[in-house]
């Protein structure tokens, strides 16, 4: 049964990766804004905690009697980690990142949920955790959209543009550069984060 979580749950080691690259963030920056550096120091302790979060759940022992309570309470933990994260003033900028962010901890509360129901059952559902993976990775890819934003890159994977030499130019395309996410890109991009 953890065996199952375990191998599903191994997409947090890209957290790491994470860490590293946001710790370079703000390093071309000039300004010293303190809303901005604010923000940094938060951010930072954010994927701080991911990466205790990670390197805990990953030292689990599966045979250990305490290991689904042990697995669902740094899930808690996550997920709180997730909604102070959301909570922060985004500085000027960063555009979406605020809405990102609250998706991002949104999708983590529905996959904490899910696995709660999951593993607290009679018997292990499968299915209830699948429904949790899922997502799990959808707070994961926005997770990244925002590391990307923050070093100055659009994932194109979020927005939708219209070709200017078209005569209806001044009319954005659906989506275009609103915010709004493409699911079918979001679908590809999950697929090729796993």
């Amino acid at each position: 049964m953890y065996h199952k979580f375990h191998r599903k749950y191994s997409v947090l080691t890209i957290f790491s990766i994470m860490i590293l690259s946001f710790s370079l963030l703000f390093t071309g920056c000039g300004k010293k804004n303190q809303e901005l550096e604010n923000y940094k120091a938060n951010m930072n302790q954010f994927f701080e905690n991911i990466k205790v979060y990670n390197d805990s759940i990953n030292s689990i022992d599966p045979q250990s009697d305490t290991a689904v309570s042990d697995l669902l309470a740094l899930l808690d933990s996550m997920d709180t980690s997730f909604a102070q994260m959301a909570s922060l003033t985004v500085p000027d900028g960063f555009p979406g990142v605020d809405q990102l962010a609250a998706e991002a901890s949104e999708n983590m509360s529905q996959a904490v949920s899910y696995y709660h129901q999951a593993f607290e059952g009679e018997e292990y559902d499968a299915s209830l955790a699948d429904v949790a993976k899922q997502y799990y990775d959808r707070a994961n890819v926005r997770l990244q959209y925002i590391v990307s934003i923050l070093h100055g890159d659009i994932p194109e994977e979020i927005y939708t543009y219209e070709d200017d030499s078209e005569d209806d130019s001044s009319q954005p395309d659906s989506g275009a550069a609103s915010g709004e996410t493409d699911p079918s890109a979001e679908e590809d991009l999950l697929t090729e984060t796993e």
